[in-house]
């Protein structure tokens, strides 16, 4: 499991059903059902959050038990491409969550349109209790309104201004700093960076990382991309025309289609060029070769958004607008190697 930091406030946290969850050694839908006796429990296992509860002098957040026992008993999640084997490992992850809470998850899928997310959103929430976001590419402002519009509103992979909605994230930045380090270390001195959404958050801390990691001696070059496989496939060509001797895909979405375009040019990675990813999506570890990448827990991603979501929102720290932040880990594979040479050799059907 990833690493897990939490943004607090100044004063000492207080008890959230999460802590008592923790205490008890149960899930948080045990202690939601003994809290608001939506559905029968054992006796011990009752016992045991009820002393929980008085032992970390737990307050239910008004909020969260109403939204426990909602109307709709459903939860809806706005994916930008459910297609996407990283955004279905989150979806999972809410979904079985919310099913140990006897909720329903409803799914709006954007097709990677951030104009659409607003609306979807706005839908959901009326067959809904709530809906989680993720990885929204909506501007800040719009999702201030949304937020205002959506009483109960948690973002994966998206912090908003002043921590108003409350968020999981992953620590790009930590991620993609990482990644260069392994590279420099290597003897890579020259790098094609494939870029994704230019609204994605996740981005956005990747591009921060590649700031700080950039110099004389390490050079990202960088390449227009996107998101998805097909979107690697179409940027490999650019990626080798830079001459870079090594290639970091935005994900591991991205690097499939980076690879098999690669192979139908006769490069050879690590041979010719390296290649990166990041998430560790299941496919990573099944290519030929294996993928360099860094590893992203998304189910657990997904549960910690119910969590916050069930919970109101609040993880401690006595606000209710907070970020648990996850750190990943860099994992090595067969995709990444010293260069070969000062320069990669372009393939003939790349063009410079």
């Amino acid at each position: 499991m990833d690493r897990v930091r939490t943004d607090a406030g100044a004063r000492p946290p207080r008890a959230t059903i999460i802590d008592v969850a923790r205490e008890a050694a149960v899930s948080p839908a045990t202690v939601s059902r003994v809290l608001t006796g939506t559905k029968p429990v054992s006796a011990d296992l009752e016992q045991r959050v009820r002393a929980a509860v008085n032992r970390l002098g737990y307050r239910p957040n008004p909020a969260a038990q109403g939204l426990l026992r909602g109307a709709t008993h459903a939860v809806g999640v706005v994916v930008p491409d459910v297609g996407n084997p990283y955004f279905a490992e989150v979806l999972k992850g809410v979904t079985n969550a919310a099913e140990e809470s006897d909720f329903r998850t409803l799914v709006a899928d954007t097709g990677e349109k951030g104009g659409a997310e607003h609306d979807a959103a706005l839908e959901l929430s009326r067959w809904a209790d709530g809906v989680v976001l993720c990885s929204p590419r909506m501007p800040q402002r719009e999702l201030a309104k949304l937020a205002q519009a959506v009483p109960h509103l948690v973002c994966v992979n998206r912090v908003g201004r002043g921590g108003q909605v409350p968020a999981v994230v992953v620590d790009f930045e930590a991620g993609m700093a990482a990644i260069c380090r392994h590279l420099r270390e290597l003897g890579h001195r020259r790098i094609a960076y494939l870029r994704g959404p230019a609204r994605a958050w996740s981005e956005r801390a990747r591009q921060r990382a590649l700031r700080t990691a950039s110099g004389p001696d390490f050079e990202v070059l960088q390449v227009p991309c996107g998101s998805s496989s097909a979107d690697g496939r179409r940027a490999a060509d650019a990626a080798l025309a830079t001459r870079a001797t090594a290639v970091m895909a935005f994900s591991d979405y991205v690097a499939l289609g980076v690879l098999a375009r690669f192979d139908e040019l006769g490069v050879s990675v690590p041979g010719d060029v390296s290649l990166t990813g990041f998430d560790d999506i299941a496919l990573s570890e099944l290519l030929r070769p294996r993928l360099t990448t860094v590893k992203v827990s998304k189910q657990d991603l997904g549960r910690r958004a119910w969590e916050l979501f069930a919970a109101g929102g609040d993880v401690g720290g006595g606000e209710s607008g907070r970020v648990v932040t996850a750190i990943p880990e860099l994992i090595t594979r067969d995709s990444t190697a010293p260069p070969a040479t000062a320069t990669t050799p372009l393939p003939k059907t790349a063009k410079a």
